[in-house]
């Protein structure tokens, strides 16, 4: 029931009210009567009313004043007011307080009655509107860790690299953003088949769970499962790339396992990394360090840094890298090829190139070449098949003809993928630049146009057309006005003028020049040739 508070200081008028309506039919029950301000606010402080039906003029605290603090303490409250004022500046304060209803003494049943009604209504609709918004946010409550592991899963796999997007559906999620950066450890746990003897391993779900009761990233990071037995920590940096700190946390992943567990238990460490979209190179880097088990062994803590120092690309190497990206870029394969062999013959030439520089090389190609398929939305596993067995064959490459001869044909590949991506997309653009050639042939159109309406530039469309088509588009367009030309000259009732407007030219004498340049003779000649014919 609506629980409603009569305020008015004459006692005939509050007691008639409450006596004359029927309460239950509005779903409504009478909880008080007040003869003052003071004593309405204290019923309604008391009983959590839903309605005020108040008077104006009363002693103590009149019902403009009441009405304004009953306010605070239920928002939602509706306010009724009741007067023999009949006073404009009264009826303006009451809209000001958002007053449902302004009457008049001596009050009429009927329009009470009818107030009622619709403020019976009212309150009900608003319960319901607050009981489905109060549902759905408990449903998005619920739905917020789902949404941060699916949000966390995509930057790791590279499908999500825009800084400012990130951090806005972080935002979105109420997630922490890191201020100092943030490591990655990579969690491989050997699977129970891998470990005969053992006596109940922990699978997935238990392990994950072990990782959560650690507290390690409730605050200050995020614990997901990317594969099977795989497990990723995004630990958020609290200060300066300290190991000490690193390592800290690794005890605290180990020390509540099992011996067994924690001899089978892998954890790959990243380098620290600034920015949110670099989640994907730090999952690269712990996946390159944790291939460094074939030789340290199983249960070992493996740094990206010792396993893969950073080493910085000499001079001589910069401007062929350059052009080796650009060509990945736009899938020349034949320039990638000469970019690549011209960077290889440089440390065959080289006394003191060494393996882990050639190495650090290779795996920067290889950045260049995921953030290129991303960049195109293509998937890795689209072009290099299972991400784990490519690192592996990357891990095994142990001279440089072997390195040369694995990069050259992972560079070949990812050119081949987006040479055709290009080629399907130079398609579709190609198509609609001749629709549009085709159906508005008769207006000036430009290259610029055409560029604004499919989004490129000038020059790229040009070169692009000319490359597919085999004529430039200029060309491409005389050729259509004049088959429309030719068309409009076999009827004699359409003039020469009429046939330049209508094909595009706003000069007859131009039109002229274009179409003798085509077909050897004017339009005129055409025209009485066709008619002899």
């Amino acid at each position: 029931m609506l629980k409603v508070v009569i305020a008015d200081d004459e006692r005939i008028q509050r007691e008639g009210i409450a006596k004359h309506v029927d309460w239950p039919a509005y779903q409504m029950q009478v909880v008080g009567l007040a003869e003052d301000g003071l004593q309405a606010l204290e019923l309604i402080e008391k009983n959590g009313v839903d309605l005020l039906i108040t008077d104006i003029k009363m002693p103590r605290m009149h019902g403009l004043e009441l009405a304004e603090r009953a306010k605070e303490f239920n928002p939602q409250l509706k306010i009724l007011i009741i007067s023999g004022y009949d006073d404009f500046e009264y009826a303006r304060t009451a809209i000001e307080l958002k007053a449902y209803a302004y009457l008049l003494k001596p009050i009429p049943f009927n329009k009470l009655n009818q107030e009622l009604g619709h403020i019976s209504v009212q309150i009900q609709q608003e319960r319901l509107k607050q009981q489905a918004l109060s549902t759905l946010q408990d449903q998005v409550e619920e739905s917020k860790p789902v949404l941060a592991e699916k949000l966390f899963k995509n930057m790791l796999d590279g499908f999500l690299t825009d800084e400012e997007m990130i951090r806005h559906k972080m935002k979105t999620l109420s997630i922490p953003i890191p201020d100092y950066g943030f490591d990655i450890l990579l969690l491989q746990m050997d699977k129970p088949s891998d470990r005969p003897g053992m006596e109940n391993p922990l699978d997935d779900r238990q392990f994950l769970s072990q990782l959560t009761q650690t507290g390690i990233a409730e605050k200050h990071g995020q614990i997901l499962q990317t594969k099977e037995n795989e497990f990723v920590i995004v630990l958020y940096a609290r200060g300066p790339d300290e190991r000490s700190s690193l390592l800290s946390t690794i005890r605290r992943i180990r020390d509540p396992l099992p011996p067994a567990d924690s001899h089978a238990l892998t954890i790959s460490v990243s380098g620290r990394k600034a920015r949110l979209s670099q989640l994907n190179e730090a999952y690269r880097e712990c996946a390159i360090a944790a291939e460094q088990k074939f030789h340290l062994g199983k249960g070992q803590d493996i740094f990206y840094q010792d396993s893969m120092p950073d080493q910085p690309l000499s001079p001589q190497y910069e401007v062929p890298y350059e052009g080796l990206i650009q060509a990945m870029e736009i899938g020349n394969i034949q320039q990638a090829e000469q970019s690549l062999e011209e960077i290889f013959n440089e440390f065959a030439n080289s006394s003191v190139t060494q393996k882990p520089v050639v190495k650090a090389f290779c795996f920067k190609i290889i950045s260049d070449i995921f953030r290129l398929l991303h960049e195109a939305n293509e998937k890795v596993e689209a072009v290099f098949g299972e991400e784990h067995a490519f690192w592996s064959q990357f891990h095994d490459l142990d001279t440089l003809p072997e390195m040369r001869e694995w990069l050259l044909e992972t560079v070949v590949s990812a050119c081949r993928h987006l040479h055709s991506k290009r080629i399907r997309k130079n398609t579709n653009t190609i198509g609609n630049i001749i629709h549009i050639l085709e159906t508005r042939y008769a207006e000036p159109l430009s290259i610029d146009e055409l560029a604004k309406h499919v989004h490129l530039t000038p020059n790229y469309i040009s070169n692009m057309f000319r490359e597919t088509i085999g004529e430039s588009i200029i060309d491409y367009l005389t050729k259509i006005r004049m088959k429309h030309a030719v068309r409009l000259l076999a009827d004699e009732s359409v003039r020469i003028y009429e046939v330049a407007e209508q094909t595009g030219y706003n000069s007859t004498s131009y039109f002229s020049v274009v179409f003798k340049n085509s077909f050897g003779i004017s339009p005129k000649e055409y025209r009485d040739n066709a008619s002899k014919r």
